[in-house]
């Protein structure tokens, strides 16, 4: 029997071996149904307690692991290296964390493949070696490796810890990857700037509030002559001489009242030279604005100081020649006209200007040039006093300026000493070289107490100088003022003359000396001033010289005879020659030959170019040399014929002949006048005609007015000759009716 059964009946009490009444047994029976009852509910209650726990067990078991994920995802997403699971082999099997924006390549890409495939050859070996080092040692391995990325080379520290084995049987590698980009550039930089504090010019010293020096740069120790260790270690402040001393306390002191303040001082070396030294010194402060730190700033600016005396010297003297310029000159002058001016005695202001330097220097080369003002500037400084000033003015001017004189005469003293000091020849690159100076002088108070009003005097005195002949002085006066205005007025006029046709040519015959018979014709210049009337040549053509209207006035003459010339042949009329002068303003003209035969070539006076004639006096020969010769060889070229006028007045005449394809000499008006007077002119003549026929050259005299004159050179052997005695200058009408008498032309032809 089962034993609950048993325990049901034993319950009811019931005897097991006999038989129960009917009421016990429907006791039984109903005890049997409450239990059975009473077990189905227990069963029920069970069952639904067992299936609610499992629920709630897999929603807690839910929630945790959602839990677990949750700070897991947090952590890795937090965690800033990249995280790697490698095999062994060097696949990549996941990336466990980090930032996949700073993955080399797509996460796509790189999930599966082995590092060989994705990295460059130097990173990837470094991290194979460092993988198969943890796993041989079972530790954790550190690298450093460096990839090249679009914006620029990226820095990265890797760590490999070796895990347990994975499914697939092989050993498994976590790899930390961490970005220090930052990190290596900040201790670069760290280098770099540790670097250039070391190796800086400027000292830089850092002190605390005790004004200890807590760091110096080697700048500093080369300034003081204290090596950095003494100057850090000796707890003392960077500057140790006495003399310095003092006048760093007051730096100190104003940067500490100020937060900055910066001086220029001079810093004493221990050996005892010294430096001119910027110190610039600021002072750090902290959040109770109590002095901290204090930063001092070493510039050493000795070479600047001595570059500003050297830019000083240069703004104020001349380059070539070490004298004061044109600025210091007009300061010494004011100076000097205070002083006078004070104490009542009268200054003197000598300017000079070289005679003929432009055909040195453009002859020569200006090298030849430059060493001659510098000569100048040599002598000129040896005669004159120490207190005196020598100054270049500009080009080849030079002022000399003595502030103490007591009478005029002392001035023309110095004048004269000066005017001898070109006594001497000049001795350059193997030449020499013999110049004159003219001098102006202006005095002051009489002449003017204005600086620029006392040069244009000395000026305006020079240039009086140089038309007086050259090689002399002059002291300024009011009629040389007037004389100035006057050639500045006619300047103007000279202009208006150009533009409005004013000037005209004559001509002066030249005749055969023995049948004077017409040879030929000299074209004059002449001005028809409309309120002055006629002008003559000598009043206008200096002026022109001078201010360089000569050049267009010249053009224009020569372009009227290349006229004549091709209306001349053209109508049948003969003649010999036409001759026309350049001027020394023209021959310094490297292109005049260029503009010359172009006019002839526009004219078609090319064609007739052995009819013009070049006259040239010899003094222009002479100053130009090579650019006369180069000028006068291509003029020569055409057929044009040349001459040279004055004859024997210059300088150097058998040298000339020798170098010129010359044509005819004239003799100059100075020799035919004293014929029948002079026997020294006579023989002059007589030597210019035998050596004229020595070189094949025809011979012409100007200035004759006497009959005898004209006897003397027709018995002398002179071809032609031209002067008042034949023939007066002819207007344009009359000179061709003359040739047209000459050549049986009838009169009625005749027409400008």
């Amino acid at each position: 029997m089962h034993n609950l059964l048993k325990r049901q009946l034993k319950k009811a009490g019931l005897d097991l071996d006999t038989f129960p009444s009917s009421e016990n047994w429907q006791q039984f029976l109903e005890s049997i149904d409450r239990s059975y009852q009473q077990s189905d509910q227990d069963r029920y209650v069970l069952e639904r307690s067992l299936s609610l726990s499992s629920t709630e067990m897999q929603e807690l078991y839910q929630r945790l692991k959602e839990t677990y994920k949750t700070r897991e995802s947090a952590i890795l997403n937090a965690f800033p290296d990249l995280l790697f699971l490698i095999d062994e082999d060097g696949k990549i099997l996941e990336l466990l964390a980090g930032n996949k924006d700073n993955l080399y390549k797509p996460e796509q890409e790189i999930i599966g493949q082995l590092m060989t495939d994705i990295l460059p050859k130097k990173p990837v070996k470094l991290i194979k070696q460092c993988l198969d080092h943890a796993l041989q040692t079972n530790e954790m391995q550190l690298v450093e490796y460096e990839l090249e990325v679009p914006s620029g080379s990226l820095h990265f520290e890797g760590r490999a810890v070796v895990m347990g084995e994975l499914p697939n049987g092989k050993r498994g590698i976590l790899f930390f990857s961490r970005d220090i980009t930052d990190r290596v550039q900040s201790g670069f930089q760290q280098k770099l700037l540790e670097s250039v504090l070391s190796s800086a010019t400027e000292g830089i010293v850092i002190m605390d509030a005790g004004q200890r020096v807590l760091y110096a740069n080697q700048a500093v120790s080369q300034m003081t002559g204290l090596t950095v260790a003494e100057l850090i270690n000796e707890g003392q402040g960077f500057l140790r001489q006495q003399q310095d001393q003092k006048i760093y306390q007051k730096i100190y002191d104003q940067a500490r009242a100020m937060g900055h303040f910066q001086q220029e001082v001079i810093i004493h070396h221990q050996q005892g030279d010294q430096s001119d030294v910027l110190l610039s010194m600021d002072t750090k402060k902290n959040d109770q604005d109590e002095t901290e730190y204090i930063v001092a700033i070493l510039t050493d600016i000795s070479e600047i100081k001595a570059s500003q005396v050297r830019y000083e010297h240069l703004a104020t003297h001349d380059i070539l020649t070490g004298l004061p310029n044109r600025r210091l000159l007009e300061e010494r002058l004011r100076q000097a006209v205070s002083k006078a001016r004070r104490n009542q005695f009268n200054g003197v202001l000598f300017f000079l200007d070289l005679d003929r330097f432009k055909t040195i220097n453009d002859s020569l080369g200006h090298g030849v040039g430059d060493r001659l003002l510098y000569q100048v500037a040599s002598r000129l400084i040896r005669v004159c006093r120490i207190e005196d000033t020598v100054a270049r003015f500009g080009g080849d001017e030079f002022v000399v300026l003595v502030d103490d004189i007591r009478h005029q005469e002392q001035a023309f003293r110095i004048a004269e000493k000066i005017l001898r000091v070109f006594d001497k020849s000049f001795h350059i690159q193997g030449h020499e070289l013999n110049i004159s100076t003219s001098i102006g002088i202006s005095l002051f108070p009489d002449h003017g107490t204005d600086v620029e009003q006392l040069v244009k005097h000395a000026d305006i005195a020079m240039y009086a100088a140089k038309n007086l002949g050259r090689d002399r002085y002059q002291v300024f006066t009011d009629e040389h003022l007037e004389s100035a205005v006057a050639g500045i007025t006619m300047e103007y006029e000279i202009t208006n003359a150009l533009d409005n046709e004013e000037f005209f040519l004559m001509f002066q015959p030249q005749y055969m000396t023995c049948s004077r018979d017409l040879s030929g014709f000299e074209a004059l210049i002449r001005w028809q001033h409309p309120k002055q009337g006629l002008v003559p040549p000598g009043e206008f053509i200096p002026v022109a010289e001078a201010s360089g209207q000569i050049e267009q006035i010249g053009l224009w003459v020569f372009e009227q005879i290349c006229l004549k010339v091709v209306a001349w042949n053209q109508a049948g009329l003969k003649f010999n020659r036409l001759s026309f002068n350049l001027s020394q303003r023209q021959l310094m003209d490297g292109k005049l030959a260029q503009k010359l035969i172009g006019v002839m070539q526009r004219t078609g006076a090319i064609n007739y170019a052995g009819q013009i004639e070049c006259e040239i006096t010899e003094s222009l020969i002479i100053e130009q040399t090579d650019i006369a010769l180069e000028t006068i060889n291509r003029l020569k070229q055409t057929g044009m014929l040349l001459a040279i006028d004055d004859f024997g007045t210059g300088h150097s005449s058998l040298v000339n002949l020798k170098r010129f394809p010359l044509d005819r000499l004239k003799i100059d008006r100075e020799f035919v006048r004293d014929i029948g007077r002079d026997q020294n002119d006579e023989a002059i003549i007589r030597a210019t005609i035998a050596l004229a026929q020595g070189f094949g050259l025809e011979v012409i005299a100007e200035g004759v007015e006497e009959e005898y004159q004209l006897d003397f050179l027709r018995e002398v052997g002179c071809q032609e000759v031209q002067g008042y005695l034949l023939n007066r200058p002819l207007s344009i009408e009359q000179c061709e009716a003359q040739m047209r008498e000459q050549s049986d032309l009838p009169q009625q032809a005749q027409g400008r």
